[in-house]
């Protein structure tokens, strides 16, 4: 979109006889607009100003809250350092987190993120609706984050597929209500199981991503799917090995080699374990 406006104010330009004035507006109209964005929208959370917010922090966390819920911020500030920790251990680092908290739908979708879902991440911090917040989810979300800032392109969506990196938040949050062994073998005798799961990388794989959960309402059957094939992962080859795929993407290694090389197995050859483990 921001490629689009800047292509859009160089074909005005072009055109336009009056070149001072076309510039005068057009940079009129995009600081007001940035500076809506940030007053009031997606970067309202690195905003220097943000009216009607007050702010907890400590030296992992900052929140920022709705000035008159308090009691509710200080459940959500201590939700949200055990959800550092968990990431901490996993990931072997220690980070500032900025977290935003929404209170209604419209605050989800103001702020960059799903307006139906219980949070979401940004580059630069976490969303959580204050309704549903729990130290699990924010765990999630932390987790796609700390992804990113591992991968040698500075988003998890383009060097991991979806299964692990939804997988992997899911594990670290111990999101275990979405599907248990059981649920997830009736789906694979009834083909619901997505065989097809481990092909859903990059950009492609955010689009079938968002088409299973927003638009086919499958969330519960591939956050269970996924949840249940990195806790296989943890569980047969360790957290530590877990850890070295990662480490070995981040270094620029693509991840179905980095993932033979940590596991001895193809990301095809573990998939059809995990289904044989379930279906047995």
């Amino acid at each position: 979109m921001a490629l689009w406006a800047i292509f859009d104010i160089f074909r005005g330009y072009r055109k336009t006889s009056s070149k001072r004035k076309y510039l005068i507006k057009t940079f009129f109209v995009t600081g007001i607009i940035i500076l809506i964005f940030f007053l009031f929208g997606p970067f309202f959370i690195i905003s220097p100003i943000k009216l009607g917010y007050s702010t907890l922090s400590d030296d992992s966390i900052t929140l920022y809250h709705p000035s008159s819920h308090t009691a509710r911020a200080e459940e959500i500030f201590t939700m949200a350092k055990q959800a550092a920790e968990k990431n901490d251990a996993f990931y072997l680092t220690h980070t500032r987190t900025k977290i935003l908290v929404a209170v209604s739908s419209l605050d989800m979708l103001r702020f960059g993120v799903y307006p139906q879902g219980n949070g979401g991440g940004l580059a630069w911090g976490v969303v959580i609706r204050e309704s549903k917040a729990s130290w699990n989810i924010i765990a999630h979300e932390m987790s796609h984050k700390n992804l990113s800032k591992l991968s040698p392109v500075a988003s998890s969506v383009l060097s991991f597929p979806r299964w692990f990196d939804e997988g992997l938040a899911s594990y670290i949050g111990s999101m275990d209500w979405y599907k248990k062994p059981l649920d997830l073998k009736e789906d694979l005798q009834t083909g619901r199981y997505r065989r097809d799961i481990t092909r859903w990388s990059g950009l492609l794989g955010i689009f079938q991503w968002l088409n299973q959960t927003f638009f086919q309402h499958n969330s519960s059957l591939i956050y269970g799917q996924t949840y249940l094939m990195t806790k296989y992962l943890f569980d047969t080859y360790g957290e530590e090995r877990a850890y070295q795929l990662v480490q070995a993407v981040r270094r620029g290694m693509s991840f179905d080699k980095a993932f033979l090389q940590t596991f001895n197995v193809s990301e095809d050859e573990f998939h059809q374990q995990f289904i044989n483990f379930i279906d047995r």
